[in-house]
């Protein structure tokens, strides 16, 4: 049944899953974050949990936020509108930008100004657009559920975020823990009969960046060739095999390459990256991005506090530790300095991007390679 308690909490999805499981759900969700695997997971339980099968086409109406011409009052019209065969109406809504900040107005740094205060009322405006909003969502029958997908909520805007924790669910979902997807990739490959290594369980989050979205695609390749092989476990091996490409580990093993100063080794590593049709300007800036990280490690120092703060698998972070450890932190910096005055170059047109990283390795290889005397 629907439910109109208040509900003050942003809420996670594992807390909306068990309530759609109860046989509750509320009348407005207004979802938004990063991480669209959840979000388009959750519109699945919605829509199996409200809808009945036969009759998707009407009582599951989907509303394009890019067009236009859409508007509070079309939302409404639809919500209104008695389900057909269906215990629930749902009503999703992608995209709308009702959600951000007007783009004029003061500043909202300032104390007192705010979303809410930016620009005088003006007929179908922001403000009007918003007091709309706001008392549709107080009006929704038990009959309809009305679901908001959106880049990003803006909780500036007070009184539209009130009024939708006072009728329904305002939550964002955003890129999940090591630890929690570790948990997730073992428990989906229990549930098939199957056991993964926890190596190669770190391996994968950190080859997709902690995505739930890529990780998905890739463990589905994997379930897909255990099925047709007979295999019952997923080892590092595999993952090396079948996954995407470790962008991350070659990075680890350039960086490692540039502190022993073997240039050739480093150059080995970028023909391989490029080969396997990674962009250059991605790798330069994963390399970036690798020596911030270190830089980071070397402050930290412990690999719990690395993982805790860059958010990183465990097995990652034993590695940042142990490689900062290489280099002193003033040289890590200078390093660093270096990749931004490359890429101004690579940017200004005064040099070619494969050129421009290839000099930057050989010369970063020279200048630790000078530092320890070589």
């Amino acid at each position: 049944m629907a439910n109109r308690q208040t509900r003050r909490a942003s809420p996670g999805y594992n807390e909306l899953k068990a309530e759609l499981r109860a046989g509750n759900w509320q009348r407005l969700y207004v979802l938004s974050g990063e991480e669209n695997f959840l979000i388009e997971r959750l519109l699945e339980a919605l829509t199996e949990s409200l809808v009945s099968e036969g009759s998707r086409m009407l009582d599951r109406v989907l509303l394009d936020g890019n067009n236009r011409r859409l508007s509070p009052a079309q939302v409404e019209a639809e919500v209104m509108t008695p389900p057909f065969l269906s215990r629930c109406k749902l009503v999703i809504v992608r995209q709308s930008g009702w959600f951000a900040a007007p783009a004029r107005g003061r500043s909202a740094d300032d104390d007192d100004s705010s979303p809410d205060d930016a620009e005088p009322a003006a007929s179908n405006g922001p403000r009007d657009r918003q007091a709309a909003l706001a008392a549709l969502f107080a009006k929704v029958p038990d009959s309809a559920c009305l679901v908001f997908v959106e880049q990003k909520v803006d909780r500036r805007l007070r009184s539209l975020v009130q009024a939708i924790e006072q009728n329904g669910v305002l939550a964002e979902f955003t890129r999940e823990q090591p630890r929690t997807l570790a948990r997730w990739i073992e428990g989906e490959c229990k549930r098939r009969g199957l056991a993964v290594e926890p190596l190669a369980a770190e391996s994968l989050i950190d080859r997709c960046e902690g995505s739930m979205q890529l990780i998905w695609q890739e463990l589905t390749k994997f379930f897909l060739y255990c099925d047709n092989t007979g295999q019952r476990q997923i080892d590092r091996q595999l993952v090396d095999d079948l996954s995407l490409p470790d962008l991350h580990g070659s990075i680890f093993d350039m960086t490692d390459a540039i502190s022993d100063g073997r240039t050739g080794r480093a150059l080995e590593l970028l023909d391989v990256l490029v080969s396997q049709k990674q962009p250059v300007q991605l790798i330069q800036f994963m390399l970036t991005r690798h020596l911030r990280q270190l830089i980071c490690a070397a402050e930290l120092g412990r690999p719990d506090a690395i993982q805790s703060a860059l958010k990183v698998p465990p097995f990652v972070a034993n590695r940042l530790s142990q490689q900062s450890r290489r280099l002193p932190p003033r040289l890590l910096e200078q390093l660093y300095a270096a990749c931004f005055e490359t890429d101004i170059r690579i940017k200004s047109g005064q040099i070619g991007d494969r050129l421009g990283l290839e000099t930057l390795l050989a010369e970063s290889a020279r200048a630790i390679g000078d530092a320890r005397g070589h």
